[in-house]
Order: structure tokens, then sequence, then C-alpha cells
């Protein structure tokens, strides 16, 4: 069964360089702040980050001061069993539902554990609605 609630999203644009990833963690853990999912890519020049953590207003507070781009997003997080179709049931209740995803990510381990998925649509209240 998927269990499924709002939250912030970081999306935090940086330089696309050898060492961005440890710089940002770094700012991360000093904090003493947890990721709780995460995202990256580079493209053009340019690093995005797509985190979501326990403290968002302290990383953000913090990041700012790199001068790095950072912005906050309402996005749905969702654990699901981690069991062969689980995903397949959730993207069928999204289809029903009519429901657009802009973008998903996630990570699972063993089966001991649920798979958690960050989903970003138009509409972080209705996708919600519709995981219900």
């Amino acid at each position: 069964m998927a269990t499924a609630k709002l939250a912030k999203e970081l999306n935090i644009t940086t330089p696309d360089k050898i060492g961005v990833l440890e710089e940002l963690t770094k700012i991360i853990a000093s904090q003493g702040t947890n990721i709780e999912a995460l995202c990256a890519y580079g493209m053009e020049g340019k690093a995005v980050f797509y985190v979501v953590t326990n403290n968002n207003a302290k990383i953000k507070n913090a990041i700012a001061t790199k001068g790095w781009q950072v912005k906050e997003i309402d996005v749905v997080m969702v654990d699901l069993e981690n069991k062969p179709g689980a995903l397949s049931e959730l993207a069928a209740k999204l289809k029903s539902k009519n429901i657009n995803l802009k973008y998903c990510y996630g990570s699972a381990c063993t089966s001991t554990c649920p798979c958690r998925l960050v989903l970003n649509a138009d509409n972080s209240n209705e996708l919600l609605a519709a995981l219900k």
C-alpha cells in the first residue's frame, strides 16, 4: 500500500563542475539536515539538483550564501511497497484521474523497505488526491 504526502523540494542550480555534489552535500550535512530524496543532472554548463530535506529553510539560507539559484516547489512524496507491480498500480491511478506528471524520481532498497518516489505535476493537491 502506498502512503503519499505533500512535501517541499529545493531546486538548486549550480555551475556544472567537479566537486559540486560534495560541496552541496557538505552544506546540507553541516546544517544537521538529512536528505530524504535527491535527483541531479548536468546540462549546458549547469548542474541542477532536486533535493527534499527535513529542514529546507536551513538549507535555503546556507545555499544563498554560495550565490547558487534556489527555489522551493511543491511535490508529492510517495512510499510504495517494494514489490513487482507497485509502480504500475500507482501509474494506473494517475492515468484514471487524468494526472500528467512533469517528472518523477525515486529509489528502492531490498524488499524490507519501501520504494520512495518524488512526483511533480501541475497541481500537487490534485496529484495527492488521486493517490488516496
